[in-house]
């Protein structure tokens, strides 16, 4: 029986030598979701593989599905690079942030064509907008299409419409009223700004997210927000991100081109 074909768009999360010629890779792609793929011969310039494979790139792919984990990649072709990456701290610091949260929540053959748009849709506005308020509608959008939403419309616990004061817990992961949060140890005050910032941009896409003018006091507060939920419920300090290795690949491929 002829092994079944398909070809597909993907971004580069993860790439490993395996041996001296041949790679493996992770790949967010549109129709499959997440995949580990093989392939053999990548260092030897084989002209099916028009592609450096770099964290980020959006491809082309031809591969094989199978039941097993790792899927053999007979083609790779570069469609967008995303270089400026590659050129500016910042934002390579925001995009390695975008690399682990995928790799780390995604589950691998579970496909969600929002997080593919919304990768696509924050690679295109990094390059152009603040890095901060592409990170922190990253964050937000992928928790909301993960299944990982902070709720930001009403308590947690009564579920009633919120007060004057409002109060958000990390570990219950959302809002509470002055009343139910005198019960939870990990309270802390926030601004209405700060909830109906974010409230909005779980509600709504791309570029009308972008519109929003919160001051910068309240950006830092939606990003200690996120990165206390973040941290809590998913073991990673977005703040503390370690890109000493995505940095390195991005100048070993800048020092290729």
């Amino acid at each position: 029986m002829t092994a079944r074909v398909e070809k597909d768009l993907g971004f580069v999360l993860r790439k490993y030598n395996l041996r001296e010629t041949t790679i493996i890779s992770t790949i967010y792609t549109k129709r499959f979701g997440k995949i580990k793929g093989i392939l053999k011969g990548f260092h030897t310039q084989k002209k099916e593989f028009a592609t450096s494979m770099d964290t980020l790139t959006l491809n082309e792919f031809l591969f094989y599905p199978k039941r097993r984990e790792i899927w053999l990649i007979s083609f790779a072709d570069l469609i967008e690079g995303y270089s400026f990456i590659r050129k500016d701290l910042a934002r390579a610091q925001s995009a390695a942030v975008f690399v682990h949260l995928l790799d780390k929540i995604l589950p691998i053959w579970d496909s969600n064509a929002a997080v593919f748009d919304l990768i696509k849709e924050c690679l295109y506005y990094l390059e152009t907008e603040d890095e901060s308020k592409v990170l922190y509608v990253f964050l937000i959008k992928l928790l909301t299409f993960s299944g990982f939403k902070p709720e930001f419309d009403r308590c947690l616990r009564c579920h009633s419409n919120l007060g004057a004061k409002i109060f958000f817990s990390a570990s219950r992961g959302g809002l509470l009223c002055s009343n139910c949060c005198v019960a939870v140890s990990d309270v802390q005050s926030i601004s209405r700004e700060v909830s109906s910032t974010i409230l909005y941009i779980q509600n709504n896409d791309f570029p009308h997210v972008l519109r929003v003018k919160p001051t910068k006091y309240c950006e830092r507060n939606i990003l200690y927000i996120l990165r206390e939920f973040i941290f809590y419920h998913l073991d990673f300090d977005i703040t503390r991100n370690n890109y000493r290795d995505t940095m390195l690949n991005y100048r070993k491929a800048e020092a290729r081109n």
